[in-house]
């Protein structure tokens, strides 16, 4: 048959669905057929991926390098093609470099193809239009041969050399890319229909579902009878326009109320389905659009690399060197130029990793005074342009500038060893908050698995009944805690290691942190039966159930919270401590409320494989039990 598309061009097509160049359309169902853009404007899920592409891209800085030798480069900022990237046109047409580079992914994101005009504007050499795409048709067969731009009525052929085309493969046609949309037209179908239906069912507020009974009394029906009212019937209830609308009867019928059922009609699994497939499509991590089934505090950090790595990387390579291939002839010189997006920022450590890393491989110290304090956005001072470089770097034969202890047994060893210290402003906040997120996120999941299962009227045999699957909460709790407890004891233990010199081996203490995470996550569990049991004897069960995970969320996450770090942490530096030969441990009180007993024992120093005063190895200890372990914020100094 023979359509009419948005562009006014005629174009056979087969019966049936197939892709549609041109402006692009999804034929989804029924007579809903939407171009590309109606559906970013309408599908939430689509639009939730081709902006996070977009927006993640045009974030990055887009530089020009010369390649001087295979180990060496310079960053070009006069060359045209970089003043064209930093301004692609004229300040009065207010396009910056971020808004081309967002237009440019979002264009392929929802049609695979992306279109610039180069444009000579009176102010510079060279400038880029973008085209939308929707106004664009391709000329050509193996290879463009001209590009035909209708926008205002008015048609314009451009010539190959004067369009910037990036696409992405295509089957059907070698000449134009093939929207990922139409991979997901099945999925977003579903989502549409359900969509519709959920919208007329609301809009006709009667929430009546069902079947309709004919009494066995009543009169016999004719053929010609039963057709008239199964088309009445259809008129007047069928589709999605008519969903919920309250069914008027004839005599000797009866109506049988079905209500809706969420779970049955897989109305939740089906919204978070159309999510996860649009991400699949876009190849980018279900994390990162809000799908935090299997996410962990441990995985988050490798997840971040791998979105720049693997899930980004591809469209930053193939935009590369279509502007390598397609703007660089532009200008005579360019032949050791190149183009490379800047993700060296986004997938560096923090500041501390970095310091740590630059200096173990430098040697020396690598910023100015100047410079850090040009970080800081602080005035430079006279005099701060000079790289200063301690003298045991240079005469001493040390690896790092951090490596600055004097020789054992001398009287500054001795000082230096009581030095030896962890605590860093504002680290403890942020691992409790992290903690206290992850047991928060938990306990809210388990109250809300409670209320579903709580059998209505009923207060004895909790346990039995609908807690829990006990094993399978701890297993979950325990997998949680395990991720918190290695990344909080690694920090802590990097940090003394660091001071140290200690090239600290991570494994050695992962069977410590797993054991300990099964335990406390038993304990926990434990004691939220014990709590709901109890509740139960003198609450409805709903009502107990709510009672008990309000001061799980509010109180017991927090406390939980502070006690872990400090075991962990504690635990990590002693490790680390051991590791390196450290031979003596302090105890440092840093609450301003501490108890009376730890109050007493600051400052307290007993040999490293020796006990404090209280039976504990460090604060946090699981051998000094509650009375001693919760809400402790202690911590330990090493000497030699």
């Amino acid at each position: 048959m023979t359509i009419v598309q948005t562009l006014g061009a005629l174009a056979n097509v087969n019966a049936g669905w197939m892709p549609m160049t041109g402006s692009g359309a999804l034929r989804l169902y029924d007579q809903f057929t939407y171009d590309y853009l109606t559906i970013y404007k309408t599908q939430p899920n689509v639009r939730t991926c081709v902006d996070f592409l977009a927006r993640n891209i045009a974030q990055l800085g887009l530089h020009v390098f010369r390649r001087v030798s295979e180990t060496d480069r310079v960053r070009v900022r006069d060359h045209w093609l970089a003043e064209t990237l930093s301004r692609p046109l004229p300040a009065a047409c207010k396009v910056t470099r971020y808004r081309l580079i967002e237009a440019l992914m979002g264009d392929l994101g929802v049609f695979f193809n992306a279109y610039w005009a180069k444009v000579k504007p009176p102010d510079q050499r060279l400038g880029l239009l973008r085209l939308p795409p929707e106004c664009v048709t391709v000329q050509g067969g193996l290879s463009p041969s001209g590009y035909e731009v209708t926008m205002g009525g008015v048609r314009t052929v451009l010539a190959p050399e004067a369009v910037v085309h990036v696409r992405g493969y295509n089957p059907l046609s070698p000449i134009m890319g093939l929207s990922p949309l139409e991979t997901l037209r099945r999925v977003l179908a579903e989502e549409h229909a359900a969509g519709e239906y959920r919208e007329y069912f609301w809009q006709n507020s009667a929430r009546v579902n069902g079947i309709v009974e004919r009494s066995l009394e009543a009169p016999e029906w004719s053929e010609a009878a039963r057709k008239r009212f199964q088309a009445s019937f259809a008129e007047e209830h069928a589709g999605a326009r008519n969903s919920a609308k309250t069914p008027v009867l004839e005599d000797g019928m009866t109506w049988k109320e079905a209500s809706f059922n969420a779970q049955e009609s897989e109305y939740l699994a089906g919204r978070k389905l159309t999510r996860e497939e649009c991400a699949r499509a876009y190849h980018i991590p279900l994390p990162m659009v809000g799908i935090l089934d299997h996410s962990t505090f441990s995985n988050i950090k490798e997840q971040h690399k791998n979105l720049y790595q693997d899930a980004l990387g591809p469209w930053l390579a193939l935009i590369e060197q279509d502007i390598e291939l397609q703007l660089l002839p532009e200008w005579g010189d360019a032949g050791d130029l190149y183009v490379e997006f800047n993700i060296a920022e986004k997938l560096q450590g923090s500041f501390e990793e970095q310091t740590t890393a630059f200096q173990s491989a430098v040697g020396a110290p690598y910023m100015t005074r100047n410079e850090a304090r040009a970080r800081q956005n602080l005035p430079s001072l006279p005099g701060g342009d000079d790289l200063v470089t301690p003298l045991n770097v240079l005469t001493g034969g040390q690896a790092s500038p951090r490596d600055s202890a004097p020789k054992a047994g001398s009287p500054e060893r001795t000082k230096a060893a009581a030095e030896v210290d962890t605590r860093v402003p504002g680290l403890r906040e942020r691992h409790e908050a992290k903690w206290r997120e992850v047991l928060v996120h938990y306990f809210e999941r388990q109250e809300a698995v409670l209320r579903k299962r709580a059998p209505k009227g009923r207060n004895k045999g909790i346990l039995e009944d609908l807690l829990f699957d006990l094993q399978r909460w701890d297993e979950e709790l325990a997998a949680d805690l395990f991720a918190l407890n290695v990344a909080t004891a690694t920090v802590w233990a990097r940090l003394l290691a660091r001071q140290i010199a200690l090239d600290f081996q991570q494994d050695m203490m992962l069977e410590y942190l797993r054991e300990n995470a099964r335990i406390s996550a038993e304990n926990i569990n434990a004691a939220t039966v014990n709590q709901v049991e109890e509740a139960s004897l003198t609450h409805d069960l709903l009502e107990a159930i709510g009672t008990v995970f309000v001061v799980a969320v509010t109180v017991r996450a927090a406390e939980i919270a502070v006690s872990k770090v400090t075991t962990a942490s504690n635990f990590g530096t002693q490790e680390a401590a051991r590791q390196g030969g450290l031979k003596t441990k302090t105890w440092q009180v840093n609450s301003a409320n501490p108890r009376d007993d730890h109050a007493a024992m600051d400052g307290e120093t007993v040999g490293i494989g020796e006990l404090f005063s209280n039976g504990m190895r460090w604060p946090g200890d699981p051998a000094g039990g509650a009375e001693n372990n919760a809400n402790c914020q202690c911590s330990v100094a090493f000497g030699r």
